[in-house]
């Protein structure tokens, strides 16, 4: 059972894999690691977000340019392509992790009668 289930997984970790949105986001992303001003934008906001984590979420200062750097983020082109093909490869985990969820629920459910 343990290796049917295995297997099963691993057809379903490929098949995913091999989605045009998961390629798109794994060769968007080797572009954006090369691109100096979406690095330096994605590292500026997690230091920001560490420093307003820090503040407890009062300093608005920080808040302001957190907020500033996250909208040019927001407006680069290849980072929102990113993040739409991003979004469908998550909603693809998230269905599978669902779907297993609701079949472990009711094989539990159905071993307690």
């Amino acid at each position: 059972m343990e290796n049917f289930m295995n297997k099963e997984l691993d057809l379903l970790v490929s098949y995913i894999k091999n989605t045009s949105s998961y390629q798109k986001c794994v060769s968007i992303k080797d572009i954006m690691d090369k691109n100096e001003k979406i690095c330096r934008l994605v590292s500026d906001i997690k230091v920001l977000q560490k420093k307003y984590v820090k503040s407890g979420f009062s300093d608005s200062e920080i808040e302001n340019e957190l907020n500033s750097k996250e909208k040019e983020l927001n407006c680069i082109p290849l980072y929102i392509e990113y993040m739409n093909n991003l979004e469908e490869v998550n909603e693809m985990i998230n269905l599978v992790k669902d779907e297993l969820n609701d079949y472990f629920d009711k094989l539990l459910v159905a071993n307690e009668d």
